[in-house]
């Protein structure tokens, strides 16, 4: 590919970004647009479930386009097809049309999500590191940490969400060019692209790994998205508290992912894994406990964004030392992510209407959903081991 540059892997944390910033925007965004809609919170939660959905549908389709070698072409759709969804954003009111384009997001943000995780794995088949996979999510964790006090300042400067969603949509397009002109990274080791007709990882397997990613992406979207709106339902105390709480998570969460990237050469994934869930089950329940005591919703919040944020690219690269991670594969997983996305966001909403404290028990027994399955992946991996050495082979 004459005058086109080889991939670098900072394009990759730039492209993460814009999808840290996208996906989290509904979250501080929620109150604002449903008092502009004038609906309960029950029924602004329907968003949460548009954008799974077209996040599910998203990430079902794209791994095929990565395997194909599309590469950075499907990355740069994925872009500017988030940029023009968000722009639509602020010009609909209703939770009906709102709901459309923020669908649309959903489903150009899986493309992105897919393409990004499964092109890292294979630059870094080459490279011999896979702290880039961590770097990525870190990189989705600035993004997002960016969003609440984004919004915030939309809001203040612009009575609306137009000024970010512009950011935004800027944003994606100018890394969505960047992306265009930058060679692909392939599957094969040695630079040879994939082979559709290799064999692949059984589906089986593939569904076993997808639950725990159904599980952990329902803790992270349900926690963050609504811990804006439950810090207004306990009426915790100072100016902006809910908006600064959000921040502080998103701070942490990246906090925590940076220290996966430090940690990724000396732990090992599975433990890792094993101990970042388990936090996670252990601070929930202390937050449940606590009632919402100002003092423990600020004290727990921080440390829950630190015990959550590895889990994600940690599971991909425990799942990259085990089976073929193809763009099919990252499919799956990220598949799984997006129906967790949609199902305990949208319970989480159905039940603060009724609880302003249901919350964090709803998500606690998430995380220990989590935790209880990661040690069925671990006992299907090693039973599998025989079959995924032969197609490694």
């Amino acid at each position: 590919m004459t005058g086109r540059r080889p991939v670098a892997g900072g394009l990759y944390l730039a492209v993460f970004i814009a999808l840290g910033l996208a996906l989290s925007l509904l979250g501080p965004a929620l109150t604002f647009l449903r008092e502009r809609a004038g609906v309960s919170k029950g029924e602004i939660g329907v968003l949460f479930a548009a954008q799974s959905l077209g996040y599910l549908v998203g990430s079902l389709v794209s791994g095929r386009f990565y395997d194909r070698g599309y590469g950075h072409r499907a990355i740069a759709a994925g872009l500017f097809g988030i940029a023009a969804s968000a722009l639509v954003i602020p010009h609909v009111t209703s939770v009906g049309a709102l709901a459309v384009p923020v669908a649309f997001v959903g489903a150009f943000c899986a493309c992105v999500d897919v393409g990004c995780n499964t092109l890292v794995v294979w630059h870094s088949r080459r490279t011999g590191s896979i702290r880039l996979l961590n770097g990525l999510h870190l990189f989705f964790g600035i993004g997002a940490l960016l969003t609440p006090g984004l919004v915030n300042r939309s809001l203040a400067w612009g009575g609306g969400l137009g000024p970010i969603t512009t950011l935004l949509a800027v944003y994606a397009v100018v890394i969505g060019f960047v992306a265009l002109a930058h060679d692909s990274p392939t599957h094969g080791v040695d630079g040879s692209a994939a082979d559709a007709n290799a064999p692949q990882t059984p589906i089986r397997i593939l569904a076993v790994i997808g639950v725990f990613f159904f599980l952990y992406v329902g803790v992270e979207i349900g926690f963050s998205g609504w811990i804006t709106t439950y810090a207004e339902g306990i009426d915790l105390p100072g100016a902006n508290a809910a908006t600064w709480l959000n921040t502080a998570f998103w701070v942490s969460f990246t906090l925590g992912r940076l220290i996966a990237v430090i940690l990724a050469k000396h732990v090992r994934t599975g433990v890792m894994l094993a101990v970042s869930c388990a936090l996670t089950v252990l601070l929930l329940a202390v937050m449940a406990l606590g009632n919402g005591s100002p003092t423990m919703v600020w004290s727990t919040t921080p440390l829950i964004g630190i015990a959550v944020a590895p889990q994600f690219a940690t599971m991909i690269a425990y799942a990259e030392e085990r089976i073929v991670l193809s763009g099919r594969a990252t499919s799956w997983f990220v598949s799984a992510s997006g129906i967790g996305g949609l199902a305990l966001p949208f319970l989480i909403g159905q039940l603060l209407d009724g609880s302003s404290g249901a919350m964090p028990i709803a998500v606690g027994i998430a995380a220990a959903a989590a935790t209880a399955w990661l040690l069925i992946v671990r006992s299907t991996l090693r039973g599998a081991a025989p079959v995924l050495e032969s197609l490694h082979a």
